[in-house]
């Protein structure tokens, strides 16, 4: 690597010449002595002997000490100054600072200090690098300022003090499109804590700008945090269990166990200390209450050690509209299923008899129940095929005398049965469709007994079985979600109406048609929000609503969704109620993206590497400079000045004890 060691003061080095001075003491001290005989001169031959052979040593150690002295006090004041290719910086009259100030800079740096500390303290730091008269732009998270607003070097230092850490995070590349979008160039810095370096490899071939990274590290990464959150069902009801299953996660091994509680609507409804027992991840279950109506504000949160800003996390679940459920029948159709699916809070009921079929009712149905029709006009196959094809359930129940090919029009592979009344096999378990039906599992659970009247080819999954094999049950192999039972429901045929699992497994069949919720939640950094909603005007205008807080972002509705477009910018962690003509709507939950809650130590061997690029320096590297000094190393050097005079003092002091001492 090529260096070079400059002087500020060259001119000083003609002082250099003094050297000569101690040279000519140093002559003028071995001129010759008269030499006066003695009548016994023995002792003092020997004793002068002795003392010439010590002093010339001695004089000629003086002499360098005084030499080097001499040239090391004239270097002090010539103000040497070492420089390499490497830190040989060039400052422009223009920069841009962009001060990451994302919440992943809460861990501990040095002391009691947060890494966001010593990220303020080193951008006061380069800004000071600079003179009066420099130009500068600033760039933050929040976007709190125009980047084409210019500071001067005291009015940016004021605004400093203002800055605050904010829960949204931005990448390299956001940054970039910012500065460039505003055809700005200079000298720009990013002080930042490089958890995501999207972006930074643009730099290496951007050559019209000086980039400078300055890494701010911490040094307790330990973090605990929430890492997904889903319902054991898609669906709210009073009559089958639901479970609200929790993913922990943490980002290294040093915590074991933490505790965890659940709110709902600010009161606790239950805690637990989980144990991650060697693993990275952990999960949890809390059982939902029994209720029908939604839950606006739940609120999970760990009682982590470590980082703090994210031990809160929010989910909303919001009742929804009623599924809507026709039953297709004929006029000698058993009237058992509109009991089922009548006055329940959860359905929209509505029986068509199958002479005088509403496509308009069909269309807007999102469950379909073809209950034991003997015959299928065109009309009924052709829109019952539109209905799977646009995401519908459709249960088709047989009747006793229908017809295979009639059956097969509707995308069914059916045969004829044994007609032999066989028992039904106990259910799957582990078949997430039964997942919140049973209480406890059992082997011994007494089941109904059916005639085997069709027997379907073109299965893709059975939900309930006969013990030889056969399925009573199943999910049809098709583009959608189509449904056949192997029997009619006619109570001399089957029994399965009258057990207990016929009101779950209808329920489970209708529901998993629509779900009837909203997303739990969202994260800050989703920018398009969807809101599903029915009946809506689509003049209404919807608003954000938390404490003091409005937001009217900019919305569209389109096919029963609200669709929100929220700058990140805008939206924090927490619960923000929908609101139309002041009136709550629903509520909303935001929680911050998983990447700023996993947090790990700067890469700096990348770093190392993209400094390689002529256009990329990095600073305060290995933190045993300030970055002032590493700006101003590398406009002037760095300075040699102070060893230059340590070592003339050290030279001179060698020099007396030379002339006291020996």
């Amino acid at each position: 690597m090529l260096a070079v060691i400059n002087f500020l003061n060259p001119t000083l080095l003609w002082g250099l010449l003094a050297i000569s001075i101690p040279i000519i003491i140093h002559l003028f001290n071995l001129r010759r002595v008269k030499k006066i005989e003695f009548s016994n001169t023995s002792l003092l031959k020997r004793v002068k002997e002795e003392s010439s052979a010590k002093r010339k040593p001695v004089e000629l150690l003086i002499l360098i000490s005084r030499i080097l002295g001499v040239i090391l006090l004239v270097l002090t004041f010539a103000r040497p100054v070492y420089k390499n290719q490497k830190n040989d910086l060039s400052l422009q009259d223009e920069v841009l600072v962009y001060l990451d100030n994302s919440l992943s800079l809460s861990v501990r740096g040095d002391g009691a200090q947060t890494a966001f500390d010593n990220a303020y303290s080193l951008t006061q730091d380069l800004v000071n690098a600079y003179p009066d008269g420099t130009v500068f732009r600033f760039i933050e998270n929040s976007y709190s300022n125009s980047i084409a607003t210019e500071f001067t070097k005291s009015s940016l230092t004021d605004n400093l003090t203002e800055i605050k850490q904010v829960g949204v995070d931005r990448s390299f590349l956001e940054i970039s499109n910012r500065q460039t979008g505003q055809g700005i160039s200079g000298d720009i810095y990013f002080v930042s804590d490089f958890q995501d370096n999207t972006g930074l490899e643009l730099l290496r071939t951007d050559t019209a700008n000086n980039y400078f990274l300055v890494p701010v590290a911490g040094s307790e990464y330990s973090n605990i945090y929430v890492d997904s959150v889903y319902l054991q069902n898609t669906f709210l009801s009073g009559s089958v269990t639901n479970l609200l299953r929790i993913q922990l996660r943490r980002n290294d091994r040093s915590i074991d166990q933490v505790n965890l509680k659940l709110y709902i609507d600010d009161r606790l409804s239950g805690t637990s200390q989980v144990n991650f027992e060697g693993d990275l991840l952990a999960s949890y279950d809390f059982e939902i209450p029994s209720v029908d109506q939604g839950m606006d504000k739940i609120r999970i949160t760990l009682d982590d050690p470590g980082l703090a800003f994210d031990n809160d996390y929010y989910l909303a679940i919001n009742q929804l509209d009623k599924i809507r459920v026709l039953e297709i029948y004929q006029s000698n159709t058993p009237s058992f299923i509109s009991a089922l699916f009548e006055d329940n809070e959860l359905f929209q009921f509505e029986r068509v008899n199958a002479n005088a079929l509403d496509n308009q009712k069909i269309e807007s149905a999102d469950f379909i129940l073809i209950n034991q029709l003997a015959t299928y006009t065109n009309q009924l196959s052709n829109a019952i095929s539109n209905s799977i094809d646009g995401g519908k359930t459709v249960l088709i129940v047989p009747a006793r005398q229908s017809n295979p090919n009639e059956l097969n029009r509707l995308g069914l592979g059916v045969v004829r049965g044994t007609q032999q009344r066989v028992d039904l096999e106990v259910p799957d378990y582990e078949n997430p469709f039964f997942e919140g039906v049973f209480v406890e599992n059992s082997e011994n659970l007494e089941m109904p007994n059916a005639r085997v009247l069709f027997r379907l080819v073109n299965e893709e999954l059975p939900y309930l079985s006969f013990k030889n094999g056969r399925s009573f049950l199943s999910k049809v192999l098709s583009n959608g979600s189509l449904f056949f039972f192997a029997s009619s429901f006619d109570s001399d045929l089957t029994s399965f109406p009258n057990h207990a699992l016929f009101v779950p497994v209808l329920y489970k069949l209708a529901l998993g048609s629509k779900a009837n919720l909203s997303n739990l939640y969202y994260s800050t950094d989703d920018e398009t929000i969807i809101y599903p909603m029915n009946g809506q005007d689509r003049s209404d205008i919807y608003e954000l609503r938390r404490g003091d807080v409005l937001l009217i972002p900019d919305q569209r509705q389109e096919e029963n969704r609200l669709i929100m477009e929220i700058p990140k910018d805008q939206i924090s962690a927490g619960h923000y109620d929908l609101v139309l003509n002041d009136q709550n709507v629903g509520t909303l939950a935001f929680n911050l993206p998983k990447e700023e809650s996993d947090i790990h130590s700067i890469d700096f061997d990348y770093l190392e590497e993209l400094s390689a690029a002529p256009s990329v320096t990095l600073l305060n590297s290995d933190g045993s400079q300030s970055v002032k000094e590493e700006i101003r190393a590398g406009i002037d050097g760095i300075p040699l000045w102070k060893y230059a005079l340590l070592g003339a003092l050290l030279f001179l002091f060698l020099e007396i004890i030379l002339i006291r001492y020996l």
